[in-house]
């Protein structure tokens, strides 16, 4: 599928669409999570100032021992209470769901994001590839006057996943082989496959109207014509017509030394007028040519021997090509 986008990345919204999707952002389901509720409450109380809670916030996650990690234990029923007060290990949708629930119980409204973080540029064919393993999850706050602030609580928790991708935030042996970056053979070939798939997805799979007219844009064809597209493929089909011909000529004349001997032999004696017709073989032609040419008997046998040696023998010397291209040379008719 191929589609266009644009970016505007400084636009932020100011203004919420009404009291009710703020409202919304504010609401945390039943009375799960006791301790995190109670934690959000006690910040509420003690700071009033929807600013001075987020700041507090990620200064809780940053100083908390939390724990980036691809295999997190397995949470229960107040999976936030859990992971933020006991195991303290998760990956970026953990950590992105426990800090809204937090922004939430405090009164602040926030909400989860998820998307894409990161990607990889390929030096091969220098395009970025964005692979399932740069999902993210990531928190928007809301703050009177400044609207909706993203806060990425996993950067807060291990900034390294952010800066340099998955693959470098967490140990090697528990992300996929494709994805390690301690094997720079397996890198490498994973650059060119990528590269290869990029080229089909680009020029066959993605070939269309707009990519026909670039590539006859490189050939000087700017605006393409009816006429000039059926002149470009008829001297397209000549073109290769008189490559193919030249190469079949070429192959016909030079694939077998011995035979183009052979055919040199029989043409000297055409000339002679004694041609050799399309279904005699070799021996059954010079024993017709010497009983036609006695004088040259001796000279056609020895010519017609080195050929049949050559042509069909199972391990025929070098010099015997050698020999008979000499004795074809040395032959007058």
């Amino acid at each position: 599928m191929r589609y266009e986008l644009q970016s505007y990345p400084e636009y932020r919204a100011i203004d919420a669409s009404g009291d009710e999707e703020l409202h919304a952002a504010t609401r945390i389901p039943g009375d799960l999570n006791p301790r995190a509720r109670g934690l959000g409450r006690e910040w509420r109380d003690r700071f009033g100032n929807d600013e001075a809670i987020l700041r507090q916030a990620i200064q809780y996650l940053r100083s908390g021992g939390f724990e980036y990690t691809l295999q997190p234990p397995l949470l229960a029923d107040n999976i936030v209470d859990e992971l933020l007060f006991d195991t303290k290990r998760g990956f970026c949708e953990h950590f992105a769901g426990a800090f809204a629930f937090l922004m939430r119980a405090a009164g602040v409204p926030a909400h989860v994001v998820t998307g894409y973080q990161g990607g990889e540029a390929n030096p091969v064919d220098e395009y970025h590839v964005i692979r399932q393993a740069d999902a993210h999850a990531w928190v928007e706050v809301w703050l009177q006057g400044r609207g909706w602030i993203r806060v990425d609580p996993t950067a807060v928790v291990v900034p390294l996943r952010v800066e340099s991708g998955l693959a470098a935030s967490v140990t090697q042996n528990t992300v996929s082989l494709l994805m390690r970056h301690d094997l720079t053979w397996l890198r490498n070939m994973r650059y060119n496959w990528d590269a290869l798939a990029n080229k089909w997805n680009q020029w066959v799979l993605g070939y269309n109207p707009q990519r026909q007219r670039e590539v006859l844009n490189r050939f000087g064809v700017a605006q393409p014509s009816w006429q000039k597209l059926a002149q470009i493929l008829f001297w397209s089909v000549a073109v290769v017509i008189g490559l193919t011909a030249a190469w079949l000529l070429w192959r016909f004349r030079n694939h077998d030394p011995a035979q183009a001997a052979w055919l040199a032999f029989c043409a000297k004696l055409a000339r002679r007028g004694v041609k050799r017709r399309a279904d005699e073989g070799p021996v059954d032609f010079a024993l017709r040519v010497a009983a036609a040419l006695p004088d040259k008997a001796a000279a056609v046998s020895e010519i017609a021997d080195l050929y049949v040696e050559q042509r069909y023998g199972r391990e025929a010397p070098r010099e015997g090509l050698l020999r008979l291209r000499q004795a074809v040379r040395r032959f007058r008719a």
